[in-house]
């Protein structure tokens, strides 16, 4: 693994982290509603997304249980389709994807002591 791709993972886990601690309990109520909500999880995702863009081809081929293409396109869909965002996805992504990844990223970080 090359030195850029340890700190990307590094970096998706402590947004995968980040993420994980700011959904804590939530609602598709709560995040159509709030704004402030909205942006303080939409960032961390999007940057899980811009960090799988990223990665380098051993590190996908390492972890093939993470949903590298899934993140990259939610990154896309977040930061593209400007006003357009579908928030049951944003909750299916933080339910169910969320935890899968990071799930994966732990073991990753336990091989690689990032």
């Amino acid at each position: 693994m090359t030195p850029q791709d340890k700190e990307r993972l590094k970096k998706m886990h402590l947004f995968a982290k980040d993420a994980s601690s700011i959904a804590e309990g939530i609602t598709l109520e709560r995040l159509t509603a709030d704004k402030a909500f909205q942006y303080s999880l939409l960032y961390p995702l999007g940057k899980i997304g811009e960090l799988a863009m990223n990665m380098g081809n051993d590190m996908q081929e390492a972890y093939p249980n993470i949903e590298w293409a899934d993140w990259r396109g939610f990154r896309n869909r977040l930061f593209h389709d400007y006003g357009t965002i579908d928030f049951s996805i944003v909750l299916e992504m933080i339910t169910e994807a969320l935890p899968l990844l990071l799930t994966e990223l732990q073991k990753a970080y336990g091989d690689y002591a990032v």
